[in-house]
């Protein structure tokens, strides 16, 4: 049987983290493929990681990560990239923006042979969401003029990639963590498949206008064309606190 590993970079998601855990293991069983579940909780201010020791004391797939600060969604993604064991593995949210129920539609276009495949929502519901949708607009013009991405393939964080390409992001040691823009490093067969998204039901954005600026410009200084050898790789990407595999 196929396994399966699933990425989730967890911050104050104490509200949807049963619900998360539960539905993925209800997908996977449907998909027949065999599933680990890595949590990494990135120094939440609620209860979080008391959430997520309850799934791993009923349930060993379940793997739980607490880092020792914030350090950003992507850097705790880079973390449990380290520890994944699956043939293939799903990154997602924490949120239930994107239904677990859908990576069935990212596993049935990776088999047709491609080594990264991103799940994006209708372009209407993108719109609707405003400075968002912009953002992403920029990131991948972005994105096409400073690294290996073909031109025709959007990102986002709902993706499923194959344990090779797993193998060589890991090896980056870039202190700023953009697992996109290092996915595109090398080139790599990469498709889009369009996938329901839902409206966040608790908490919010951290992303505001802003915060999305100062984002494309620390990726611009650290894997853009010029700039990539002076981005810093002496500090660690993440330091762990806590881990129960």
């Amino acid at each position: 049987m196929v396994k399966i590993s699933v990425v989730v970079p967890v911050y104050n998601s104490q509200d949807t983290l049963e619900m998360l855990c539960s539905r993925l293991k209800e997908t996977f069983k449907i998909l027949n493929l065999d599933l680990e579940i890595i949590l990494v909780d990135d120094c939440s201010e609620d209860d979080s990681f008391s959430r997520m020791i309850e799934q791993h004391a009923m349930d060993s797939r379940v793997k739980i990560i607490q880092l020792k600060k914030n350090y950003g969604q992507q850097n705790a993604l880079m973390c449990g990239l380290h520890y994944v064991t699956g043939e293939y593995t799903v990154i997602m949210d924490d949120d239930l923006q994107n239904p677990p129920e859908e990576i069935a539609k990212l596993w049935l276009k990776i088999m047709e042979g491609y080594d990264v495949v991103y799940g994006l929502p209708p372009l209407a519901i993108k719109k609707v969401q405003g400075y968002r949708y912009w953002g992403g607009v920029l990131r991948d013009l972005l994105f096409n003029l400073m690294i290996n991405k073909p031109p025709k393939i959007k990102v986002s964080s709902f993706r499923i990639l194959k344990g090779d390409l797993v193998g060589k992001i890991i090896k980056d040691r870039t202190y700023f963590v953009y697992i996109s823009a290092i996915t595109f490093k090398d080139t790599v067969k990469a498709a889009n498949v369009e996938v329901e998204h839902h409206k966040r039901e608790f908490g919010h954005s951290n992303y505001s206008m802003l915060k999305l600026a100062g984002l494309y410009l620390k990726i611009l200084l650290n894997y853009g064309p010029g700039f990539s050898r002076f981005a810093r790789t002496s500090r660690p990407q993440y330091e762990i606190a806590q881990i129960k595999l």
